[in-house]
């Protein structure tokens, strides 16, 4: 017999299912989670060279394999969620990145980093793959940037809390702490995606035609692959060796560097919604993207020539924004080019690969070069790359068509 506390509940699950504030929230929660654990990592790296007997470039390696695996299964993952639908590659996902959680904070070889770090790369492609193409086949084309600033808005906000929990869990409560607390937080998120409602189809469209571009469509789509390589790459840098950077140069402890990365977090979190509103409203992706890439190079100058921390945090800080205006666009810029082939699952997939392949180039790159130049030369040479990639942004951009 059906009662009336289980007409209402089964009202509010179908007001739940239908909501597309609710799959938004659901979505930023998901990103927020997978980015704490990715930052829990940060302000601990310093600590692993005299713990484990290995040096700088093996760090990188480590964060590098994360990137390897999202840049492997993202495209995969978007297709899969085309076929079954998005909240079983969400749920997935989530109990993936609490066993790889769980993984960290039993670890006692390299060994158990890579594989650890090899499981976290491959939840992230599920749930970021599924997760943005959720919020796009839930949104209104008309504020998609603002929806995804939002969405992106949850990486600066668990990145804010995973350096700083990681740091603080591992200075007060030790190293097992740090990974085995946010693994169970990480399966309650999961069961809660379990637990609600999603209404989605698979895409039949996309059966015939995902991932098959029209001829017009691929020098745009090589300029988002640029972009968003460029900015991914950039974090790919920083998060390995800025906190050595920092530790050498200042004598900075875990829990003052997972305060700096807290600032860059903060910032992108606050500029990310910002920047989609204002590319919703008045376009000008060349101001947006060129801008921001050229401000970025200049915003890792300053920081590699500030003479204290708080002057260094400050560059962050604007890097923060920058960077965060040269990637929104991205979002609803790839969400148009694959709208026709209707599969925003391949999508954000192709986005995924992209982010990912910067993410791991940066590392890698880092690896290859601190052996035999200073960490303040790769800076420059970043920041160089960057600006220069931004001059051209707003030289060429107008040419691709895009708002």
């Amino acid at each position: 017999m059906v009662t009336r506390e289980s007409q209402r509940f089964r009202t509010l699950r179908d007001r739940i299912a239908a909501s597309p504030d609710a799959i938004l929230v659901l979505v930023v929660l998901v990103i927020f989670m997978d980015m704490m654990v990715y930052g829990l990592l940060i302000p601990v790296f310093p600590e692993y060279a005299p713990r484990l007997g290995v040096d700088e470039s093996v760090l990188g390696v480590i964060f590098g394999v994360y990137a390897a695996m999202l840049f492997i299964f993202s495209i995969p993952m978007g297709l899969l969620s085309d076929r079954v639908g998005r909240r079983p590659l969400i749920v997935v996902g989530m109990f993936l990145l609490a066993g790889a959680t769980l993984l960290f904070g039993l670890s006692t070889s390299i060994a158990h980093l890579f594989v650890a770090r090899m499981v976290q790369g491959v939840s992230a492609a599920a749930t970021w793959s599924a997760g943005l193409a959720l919020l796009a086949d839930t949104c209104d084309p008309s504020r998609l940037g603002e929806r995804m600033g939002v969405a992106l808005s949850a990486v600066g906000l668990g990145t804010v809390l995973g350096p700083v929990v990681g740091g603080l869990l591992f200075e007060y409560l030790g190293y097992t702490a740090t990974f085995i607390v946010p693994s169970v937080v990480v399966a309650c998120v999961g069961m809660l995606v379990l637990a609600v409602p999603i209404r989605t189809c698979p895409q039949e469209d996309s059966r015939g035609r995902a991932g098959v571009l029209p001829r017009r469509y691929l020098i745009p789509l090589a300029a988002c692959a640029a972009t968003t390589v460029a900015v991914s790459g950039t974090y790919g840098v920083l998060d390995p060796y800025l906190p050595v950077y920092l530790h050498a140069a200042f004598s900075a402890s875990p829990a003052t560097i997972g305060l700096v990365f807290a600032v860059l977090a903060v910032a992108a979190a606050v500029a990310q919604p910002a920047a989609g509103r204002i590319y919703d409203r008045y376009g000008g992706s060349r101001y947006l993207i060129g801008g921001g890439l050229l401000l970025s190079g200049a915003a890792i100058f300053a920081a590699t020539q500030a003479p204290s921390l708080a002057l260094v945090a400050a560059a962050i800080l604007a890097l923060g924004i920058t960077l965060s205006c040269a990637l929104v666009p991205m979002m609803p810029i790839m969400s148009g080019i694959y709208h026709d082939q209707g599969s925003q699952g391949v999508a954000y997939g192709m986005y995924n690969t992209f982010f990912s392949i910067g993410l791991a180039a940066g590392p890698f790159a880092g690896a290859a070069l601190s052996g035999r130049y200073p960490l303040t030369a790769i800076f420059l040479l970043q920041a160089g790359v960057l600006a220069v990639m931004g001059v051209l942004g707003c030289l060429l951009i107008g040419r691709l068509g895009w708002r």
